[in-house]
């Protein structure tokens, strides 16, 4: 049990590191980042939608 609750304090200590990003982004970066996630949540909603229309429900 020792090994586990070791682990598990190393991985919230690195958790605790990285929790917050060390980058900047600028406007234009994260306009890109947030038109791409609109494409990718597009995408997957016709991709449910075809499966759905497919089965038929």
């Amino acid at each position: 049990m020792g090994v586990l609750k070791d682990a598990a304090a190393k991985i919230r200590e690195i958790n605790r590191t990285y929790a917050v990003p060390r980058i900047r982004l600028t406007t234009g970066t994260k306009v890109v980042l947030i038109a791409l996630r609109v494409y990718l949540l597009t995408l997957v909603g016709l991709l449910l939608y075809s499966l759905v229309t497919r089965l038929g429900y």
